[in-house]
């Protein structure tokens, strides 16, 4: 199947190409022109540079009735609204339109869980439980995917969000560098006693999901959840001492103190930069957030990997490369 990436480039743009290609498929990654590809040259995959301002050079590379597939997003913590939007809805608007234009079959975008907010219940909630943002970084992906659902309506391209659960993996660039920089310190912080629940996956199940919608068959806009595992924060720092074969000591921090300590460094870090800890941070350490993912299951995905695997699979690679 021909499939075109856009956001192949970032972290889990990366597992979306580096899986299609595993799968067989015929793989384009269009990118910007100073992107580094470093990591793509490594795949058997065509790299197209392209004006990302231009829906007609962005739509140039696809073919009628290839599959796109879109990654790109902006994940700094810090940033004001109306530069968050610039890529998550405005330039996600534009390559819509572009697939569109070029008679593509499918749109396939990578969203987030984070789309629900933090007022959810203990226990796991599917694709109809309500949206309920509360920091621009969720309002405005909630903005993206109801921006996509208008836009589609004016074509004929199917539409298929995922929404993965929170991920660990090889090329990571924040959490879990910032959490083996910890470990290195002999440390292991948590916000408020870190037993919140989570889902988890791996980076290389969420790129499998992408994949997987591929031939998933729809006749409307369709979101899907995925997870790969449940577990706390207390069981991932069991998992790193294991992988790591050091034993850390955990440093807990009173859920109100981290949210002053996040409100703080917003106030002084520039936006644009990315704090060490932000408002949004500590509720995603301290709220529990657990996620049904029968919808996907049901149409025959699986994820592969557990968080001992996922973990000595990542952190090998991050300590491999020090």
């Amino acid at each position: 199947m021909k499939t075109i990436v856009f956001g192949a480039t970032g972290y889990l743009g990366s597992h979306v190409a580096e899986q299609l290609t595993l799968a067989g498929h015929e793989v384009i990654c269009v990118v910007r022109p100073n992107s580094d590809t470093a990591f793509l040259q490594t795949l058997p995959v065509a790299v197209v540079r392209a004006d990302f301002a231009n829906v007609a050079a962005l739509a140039a590379p696809i073919e009628q009735g290839a599959m796109v597939l879109n990654c790109v997003a902006d994940t700094r913590m810090h940033l004001r609204d109306a530069e968050r939007r610039v890529v998550e809805c405005e330039l996600t608007s534009r390559l819509f339109a572009a697939a569109q234009q070029a008679g593509a079959k499918r749109f396939i975008q990578l969203s987030t869980v984070m789309a629900y907010g933090f007022d959810r219940p203990e226990q796991a909630v599917n694709e109809s439980y309500p949206v309920k943002p509360k920091y621009g970084y969720s309002q405005i992906a909630c903005e993206r995917e109801q921006t996509l659902l208008a836009q589609h309506a004016r074509g004929a391209t199917e539409l298929v969000i995922l929404r993965p659960s929170n991920t660990f993996g090889k090329r990571d660039s924040s959490a879990l560098p910032a959490l083996l920089a910890s470990h290195e310190k002999g440390l292991f912080a948590v916000i408020g006693g870190g037993a919140w629940k989570f889902s988890c996956m791996d980076g290389r199940d969420t790129g499998r999901a992408m994949v997987h919608l591929l031939d998933v068959p729809v006749s409307k806009p369709e979101i899907f959840l995925a997870k790969g595992f449940n577990t706390t924060w207390l069981g991932v720092k069991a998992a790193m001492d294991k992988v790591l074969q050091r034993e850390t000591k955990l440093m807990n921090i009173p859920k109100p103190m981290g949210m002053l300590l996040g409100r703080v460094l917003e106030a002084v870090y520039p936006y644009g930069k990315n704090p060490a800890l932000t408002r949004f941070n500590v509720e995603v350490l301290s709220s529990h957030t657990l996620f049904d993912d029968v919808k996907i299951r049901a149409t025959g995905f699986r994820a592969q990997y557990d968080l001992e695997a996922t973990l000595r699979d990542a952190l090998s690679d991050m300590t491999n490369k020090k």
